[in-house]
């Protein structure tokens, strides 16, 4: 039997990274102008830090495989741990579409930039992307983690440093910026409801530091590496999505951004007219790339702390199967049929629009994963105050209260007003059948783990032997 393989301070941290950050989210937050600068500097101090430090916390302590499913099942109960890890797989699912459009329009663009895209060829390479995504994730962690590193450094770092440059020089040569740069611009416009409700798709864009805690018992040294790991993902996520946003939009008129091609738009906008258009092309495919890397963190996660809800019967034995390198292998196909199902509304549907309605999914279900491991935290910290832990939230019981409860108070205030349509320049969406399709997904999500817990039989837990054979593969070690 061999140790599994371990994971540096570097590797986690360009996992997580990769988690988070995905040229998908660019054009879209670049819409919203120069007071992104100062929305994110809000979200970052009401959500993303809270999810970071909770996430230190809870990874030092109960760095097991489990992830969130384990340290809300400590802290609140099987219940609603199996709820939590529902909306946290649910969530990507409803989420991969629109990175997969990415990755189509980035292999059209690389064959002929600027052109039309036909719908069928964004499906056709969305669920080639998806399905490699899906079966090179069948050899373990390992393999993908190599991968996705050096996919993030050439398809997600360079290009958007590039954009970023790109929008400097745009500047510094006195061209015309296509929005407006003066320090009053940056104050938010919150005279109106729906004009708010939009910049609440950021929420989407700085989700999932938590996700690579499902492999915190395979990283080198924890108690350093876990909380440094979470530290510089997060200076980097902040630094790559407000800069290469307000790249998008300084060179981009908002009106003619197109949310799965936005980032070769500058390029494509900017290089053309010096006559060095070819290079569009290379960005293209490094594009790609980094998108491909994105999705393979996210096939994995997810569904690895499926698996170990598994283990406690909490999933029907069809589900539990692994392969040979210890992946839900099921779970991966169920989620790869699912998502090439739902890449199907890239054929009928205006993309801008759903793209920001998936997005808006996908956020409010994930932030009911957020409040429960809130709430978690702080359940744990008062009933299992002997458990370990290298890093702790400071100020003591009343700090972890203050950072946990801003976190939960954010998450249900975004998931309350994410129900009304968005006022928004580039997308436009009615309330006619905004609200009810959001308001059915939503509900038949929330309420399907539920009905999971009542038909859970005795025999689910009985299969779960993880020395069971899978059929074709043999789960090892």
């Amino acid at each position: 039997m061999h140790a599994p393989r371990r994971v540096s301070l570097f590797v986690l941290a360009m996992m997580n990274t990769s988690i988070v950050v995905g040229l998908e989210g660019l054009p879209e937050v670049g819409s919203f102008g120069l007071s992104l600068v100062v929305w994110y500097a809000l979200f970052t101090v009401l959500f993303f830090l809270p999810v970071g430090l909770v996430s230190a916390e809870l990874g030092v302590g109960w760095p097991h495989e489990g992830g969130v499913y384990l340290w809300v099942k400590e802290g609140l109960g099987p219940r609603s741990a199996l709820l939590a890890i529902w909306c946290q797989w649910l969530q990507i699912l409803v989420w991969y579409p629109t990175v997969l459009a990415v990755c189509a329009v980035s292999a059209a663009w690389a064959i002929s930039p600027g052109g039309e895209t036909s719908p069928w060829l964004v499906l056709t390479i969305s669920l080639a992307v998806f399905w490699f995504a899906t079966l090179a994730n069948f050899k373990g962690l390992h393999t993908s983690g190599t991968i996705t590193t050096w996919f993030l450094y050439l398809g997600t770092i360079l290009p958007v440093l590039a954009a970023i440059a790109l929008a400097g020089w745009w500047l510094l040569s006195g061209r015309p910026s296509a929005i407006p740069l003066n320090a009053g611009d940056m104050v938010p416009d919150v005279s109106s409801l729906a004009g708010f409700v939009g910049i609440l798709a950021i929420f989407s864009f700085l989700s999932g530091l938590e996700v690579n805690a499902v492999h915190f018992n395979r990283v080198r040294n924890p108690q350093r590496s876990i909380p440094g790991a979470l530290l510089l993902s997060g200076l980097l996520v902040l630094v790559i999505s407000v800069l290469g946003g307000l790249s998008v939009a300084v060179m981009v008129p908002v009106k003619d951004i197109n949310f799965a091609s936005g980032t070769l738009q500058v390029f494509h906008h900017v290089l053309n007219p010096l006559g060095v258009g070819w290079l569009v092309q290379v960005i293209a495919v490094l594009a790609l790339l980094g998108m491909i890397g994105h999705i393979m963190v996210w096939v994995i996660g997810p569904t690895e702390s499926i698996r170990v809800a598994a283990r406690d019967g909490l999933v029907p034995p069809l589900l539990q199967r692994t392969t040979a390198g210890g992946a839900p292998r099921n779970v991966m196909l169920l989620q790869a049929c699912i998502v090439s199902l739902i890449c199907l509304l890239m054929l009928v549907l205006d993309m801008n629009a759903v793209f920001y309605v998936l997005t808006i999914v996908s956020g409010q279900i994930y932030l009911v994963m957020y409040t429960l491991m809130f709430l978690a935290v702080i359940a744990l910290r008062i009933k299992r105050p002997e458990v370990e832990r290298s890093f702790k939230i400071p100020g003591g019981l009343p700090g972890l209260c203050l950072v946990a409860g801003v976190g939960a108070l954010t998450c249900i205030g975004g998931l309350a007003l994410m129900f009304i349509p968005p006022a928004m320049e580039s997308v436009h969406l009615s309330s006619s059948w905004f609200t009810p399709v959001v308001g059915v997904v939503f509900l038949s999500v929330i309420l399907t783990p539920f009905l999971l817990h009542r038909l859970r039989k005795g025999s689910w837990a009985a299969s779960a032997d993880p020395n069971k054979s899978t059929g074709i593969w043999e789960r090892g070690d």
